[in-house]
């Protein structure tokens, strides 16, 4: 008895682990490409909208998906 709620109990952790693992691997982590090339008149309107950004090697600007709103209000 003790031994099949142990195993139980042990599986449904390892479930719950792996679930929040999913769920957290997803979130914040989603960027949208913005431009090929900023100026530096976008990247001064998102430093002071405190927008995550991110130029890639390549030049293009990253925008974070959870900032989308922010970029709307801002850089439209």
């Amino acid at each position: 008895m003790k031994n099949k709620l142990i195993v139980s109990l042990a599986a449904t952790a390892i479930v719950v682990m792996l679930v929040f693992g999913f769920l957290y691997a997803g979130t914040g982590n989603d960027y949208y490409r913005l431009s090929d090339g900023p100026s530096s008149e976008q990247i001064e309107a998102l430093k002071s909208y405190k927008i995550d950004y991110m130029i890639k090697e390549d030049g293009s600007l990253w925008i974070r998906r959870s900032d989308e709103l922010k970029v709307a209000q801002c850089c439209t």
